[in-house]
């Protein structure tokens, strides 16, 4: 059985639990770790042994003490979980935040949806995100 663990970064305690649902309903296998900033996302890794890392890393882009675009510069510059996969998702559509976590290593930029169906279209991205990664 594939292992499917996303660690989800998000300060907003209804984002965290309408994204964290949608990617129950589409599979009840994945296990969802939640923290609210980036320096709690630090630490979590820190945490993790090797065979316990999340197979995808989920940010929210404007989180206190760290933003996403500062999470992913700092693992980027210790040289950490490159081979993970790393999304950021936020309210924001500014270009400079998405260019920042896009430089900085993340693989996708997802403006949060206004509606289920675009709740169910990233939580399915994240997922296939999370399965290639598992089944490496």
């Amino acid at each position: 059985m594939i292992k499917k663990k996303i660690l989800l970064a998000d300060d907003d305690q209804d984002d965290r639990a309408f994204i964290k649902e949608m990617l129950e309903v589409i599979d009840s296998d994945v296990s969802i770790d939640c923290v609210q900033n980036g320096k709690q996302v630090l630490d979590y890794l820190t945490a993790c042994s090797t065979k316990d890392l999340p197979c995808v890393i989920m940010l929210d882009y404007k989180m206190p003490m760290m933003t996403a675009g500062e999470v992913l510069e700092k693992m980027q510059q210790l040289g950490l979980y490159s081979n993970i996969p790393k999304v950021v998702w936020s309210t924001s559509e500014e270009k400079m935040h998405i260019n920042r976590c896009m430089a900085a290593g993340a693989v996708r930029y997802f403006v949060k949806p206004v509606n289920i169906a675009g709740l169910e279209d990233i939580a399915s991205e994240v997922l296939a995100l999370c399965y290639a990664y598992a089944g490496r």
